[in-house]
């Protein structure tokens, strides 16, 4: 369905609600004249009959499910003649009657409000178009802001601006022949597998040269006559030029990157409903394709703008020109794919080496094969490991194929889910941090111990040398052509857009650009190199690494290998780790054998969002201080927005998304205690928010908000605050929902899972020995399977006691299925329950295809008994009449925080 621009739906909204003005001035004229002949009746029976007229002389529907119009006809003439029908029972009729038009009214009236409200959010759609910081909202909503925004901006603006261009715009020139003279130590000792007469690395760059080619001064393309014939090959089986769908799914990239912003973005999603010019973009952008060797920035320079993110820090984008857009992200997302699909055939090649802390040996495999024949080591926490590894953190940030999107790593205020992606970023944060959980609670079970660290490159984008990129992709065989392209997309020149038309363009000189997919194809190469790098110096443990946030765990010794390797990787690529966001922490089973840890590791706290992991308990526990910083930021925010329904999208998306993102969602590896916390912080975020308003809730500020600029009362009910606007409401969320429904499927003690699976091992040791000791099960020797060896080389007896316990549960990472089953059961997520919910809710959501989450079946149920003696159901105004497709567009833009 082709999204109409917002101009035409503020055209339409307005004629909604004129409509919708004239229909209730209708409807109370009709109420008050059926009204005053009520009045005037001289009895019960009277009244109803005056009542019952009237709606069939007005057109009026009874709602109520207990209300029968024409059953009330053939009561009201029995009570003409039948002295049994009581005046009781009528003046229960005519309160219910009543109730029916009053309801009619209240819907009108929150329609009518639900319109003043998006009217409103229309002049006042983000807190970055609204006052600045401090500024107190008008009273008056139909008047602009007294006070215009602060283009001047923060202090702390100008600060990240001044190191911004400190990276930006400094050639940091690199010793290439050091980066390949470590490249080739890294890659160039791989093994290949037998018969193969090519290397892993060999591969690799074999699967460079024909990635999307094109038309080049020294290397021209054999082409046919046509300009449409598919002649430019891409080696990844990505899409080689531009068709109409291919440049619709194009568009909804560069929508989804959020690049773009303001007008130029409405522009660009309005170009989907005109196919006429989808057409001819698609015949300009195929010539574009034909002639890359003299593709430059144009226009040029290029405007930066900045934008605020949650965390505080800014971040710097292009404001480039659409067309140009579309064309990088196209050739951004084939160089991506075609990358990813060659790391990953590299991956599996052989050179890449999975192992455990503990592996077994040939001999102990033997021993264990003799003494248990029909094993389960296939399904083990190894191979679990693996799998999990190369599908949900190998290369994450490169798409599969040309059909998934972008993942923005840094969107930490967005939807979990986001349609067109394997994951989206905030689902991958959040499964590595109960991976990272799961590990701990595995290793602290079966090793004694545990050991963590973390850390990430400071200002990663800004700072990436260019001699850096170009070394690593020479290295991969990336044909000189395209070297030259990447070239001229890296050294931009740019101007900053507030800083006026006069200002000087500088060439970038150092980095990559923002929110562009091909930004993440050439960053990911150069960081591929360090996942191999870690693989390889530890033979076999891997970097669990998002973009450039890099997490290592397991042992000690295998801790200190890795970070050896990522402080050489770092010193040969001229990247700076950053300090603050780096550190260890050793988690000890028993407390006794405690200690400090080794001077080879970092000794910064390990922090995920506003957890911080206590190292003496080994659980995540909520920072409060940093949680009390965000409630003065979300306080700014929320009062730098001039509309309600601005103030609500600002709610839920600090709220609802960003804190409950770095809360952690629910999880088995956390256990109840989590839920708790969740539970104990939000409280204290709505009292701390609200205390100088007098009040210490989210809805009662909302409805003194209502009251002082539309003039509502204190009953506007809760229902309004928390129903979808498809229903009439203003969508609030309550963050709260989420872990108090996953509250009683929470584990009560995590660790738990893992002693059961134990018991389990035990149970299945005793049978098997017994068995054994039973002669049910004794191998005979055979030149095909002689006695196995012990670990000291000797042959074992064929009548010896059948192997320890120790034994058996010595390699527990590679033979036991039921810790498989403990560990991938921690990471998983509590189902959330659903309360009960009545038939006639149900119905009416399916009837209106609205969602059945357990979210939304508990705000459903919390408020129906309210909502249905208001409104008589769950919709608040006549659904015809609301303006929920002008709603839809405006929700669809980002909210673009105030600086």
């Amino acid at each position: 369905m082709a999204t109409p621009t917002l101009s035409t739906l503020h055209h339409v909204t307005e004629r909604k609600l004129g409509k919708l003005a004239d229909h209730r001035e209708k409807f109370e004229a009709e109420k008050n004249s059926i009204l005053a002949k009520v009045a005037s009746a001289p009895d019960h029976r009277s009244k109803v009959e005056a009542l019952l007229d009237g709606f069939e002389q007005h057109g009026i529907t009874a709602k109520h499910p207990e209300l029968s119009i024409a059953n009330l006809k053939h009561f009201i003439h029995q009570a003409k003649h039948d002295p049994s029908v009581s005046a009781t029972l009528l003046s229960d009729w005519q309160s219910k009657l009543e109730h029916e038009l009053d309801v009619t009214s209240v819907k009108y009236e929150y329609a009518a409000l639900f319109g003043k409200l998006v009217i409103e959010w229309i002049k006042h759609p983000n807190p970055a178009g609204s006052a600045s910081a401090g500024h107190a909202v008008s009273n008056n909503s139909d008047t602009e802001m007294s006070e215009s925004f602060d283009t001047v901006g923060r202090k702390e603006m100008h600060e990240q601006r001044k190191e911004w261009e400190s990276y930006a715009f400094t050639e940091r020139k690199m010793d290439q022949d050091r980066i390949v003279e470590y490249l080739n130590e890294i890659f160039g000792t791989t093994q290949q597998a037998k018969k193969v007469t090519k290397t892993p690395l060999q591969n690799l760059r074999d699967s460079m040269k024909h990635v999307m080619d094109f038309k080049s001064d020294l290397q021209p393309v054999k082409k046919k006559n046509t300009l449409y014939d598919n002649e430019i090959r891409t080696g990844s089986g990505a899409a080689s030029r531009f068709d109409v769908d291919t440049l619709k799914s194009c568009i909804q990239g560069v929508l989804r990157s959020d690049l773009l912003a303001g007008t130029k973005r409405e522009s660009l999603a309005d170009l989907t409903n005109q196919p006429a010019v989808l057409k001819e973009l698609v015949d300009v952008l195929n010539m574009d394709l034909e002639g890359l060797d003299k593709w430059e920035w144009d226009p040029s320079p290029v405007p930066l703008n900045m934008r605020r993110q949650l965390n505080g820090k800014y971040r710097v984008y292009m404001d480039e020109e659409t067309h140009q857009a579309i064309l990088l992200h196209f050739i951004g997302k084939t160089w991506a794919v075609a990358l990813k699909q060659a790391f990953t055939m590299f991956y599996h090649s052989g050179a890449w080496l999975q192992s455990p802390y503990r592996s077994m040996s040939k001999k102990a495999r033997q021993r264990r094969e003799y003494f248990i024949p029909l094993g389960t080591e296939n399904h083990n926490v190894r191979n679990y490991r693996r799998e999990r590894y190369q599908g949900d953190y190998f290369m994450t940030q490169l798409p599969d194929n040309n059909f998934e999107d972008q993942r923005d790593y840094n969107a930490e205020d967005q939807e979990e889910n986001q349609s067109g992606l394997r994951s989206s970023p905030l689902a991958t944060k959040q499964s590595m941090l109960r991976l990272v959980t799961a590990e701990l609670l595995l290793n602290t079970k079966v090793y004694g111990e545990f050991l963590v660290l973390q850390s990430d490159f400071k200002w990663f984008g800004p700072s990436l040398p260019h001699d850096t990129i170009f070394a690593v992709l020479k290295f991969f065989g990336i044909p000189e052509k395209w070297l030259r392209f990447f070239k001229k997309f890296l050294e931009a020149s740019v101007v900053f857009a507030q800083d006026g038309p006069d200002a000087e363009a500088l060439n970038r000189k150092c980095g990559i650009p923002m929110s562009h997919v091909l930004s993440d194809a050439l960053s990911e190469a150069v960081l591929f190199c360090l996942d191999f790098a870690v693989n390889k110096r530890t033979r076999g443990a891997n970097i669990h690494r998002f973009h450039d946030d890099l997490w290592f765990w397991g042992q000690e010794s295998t801790c200190i290998q890795a970070w050896n390797a990522i402080l050489e990787f770092s010193k040969v690529m001229g990247l700076q780790l950053n300090e603050d966001k780096t550190g260890a922490a050793l988690v000890v089973t028993d407390k006794a054998t405690s200690r400090s840890l080794p001077d080879a590791l970092p000794k910064g706290p390990i922090k995920w969002g506003f957890l911080n992991l206590d190292a003496s308990s080994g659980r995540w526990v909520i920072d409060r201080t940093q949680v009390d910083e965000h409630i003065e930021e979300l306080r700014r925010q929320l009062g730098a927005c001039q509309s309600v329904m601005a103030w609500v999208q600002a709610w839920n998306s600090y709220v609802s998304r960003f804190f409950s993102t770095h809360f952690g969602q629910p999880a088995n590896c956390f256990g109840r205690q989590h839920n708790d916390m969740i539970i104990e912080t939000y409280e204290h975020i709505q009292r701390s928010l609200f205390k100088d308003a007098g009040t210490a809730n989210v809805t009662e500020y909302l409805r003194g908000m209502l009251k002082e600029r539309f003039g509502t009362d204190d009953s506007v009910p809760d229902g309004f605050f928390y129903f979808p606007y498809e229903l009439g409401g203003l969508g609030l969320r309550n963050p709260l929902i989420n872990a108090f429904a996953t509250y009683r499927r929470s584990f009560r003690d995590s660790a738990e899972r893992i002693d059961r699976a134990f018991e389990l091992e035990k149970a299945e040791y005793d049978d098997l020995k017994e068995r054994w000791d039973s002669g049910d099960h004794r191998p005979k020797r055979t030149k095909y399977s002689p006695l196995p060896q012990d670990e000291a080389g000797t042959d074992t007896d064929a009548d010896e006691p059948f192997m320890s316990f120790e034994e058996y549960t010595r390699y527990r990472e590679e033979t036991s299925s039921y810790l498989r089953d403990a560990y991938a059961n921690l990471q998983e997520c509590p189902p959330e329950e659903s309360v009960e919910t009545l038939p006639a809710i149900r119905e009416m959501l399916q009837e209106r295809s609205l969602e059945e989450s357990p979210y939304w079946l508990w705000i459903y149920n919390l408020y129906v008994g309210d909502m249905n003696r208001r409104f008589g159901g769950l919709q608040l105004g006549e659904r015809d009449l609301l303006p929920v497709g002008l709603v839809d567009v405006l929700r669809s833009e980002r909210v673009r925080w105030e600086g």
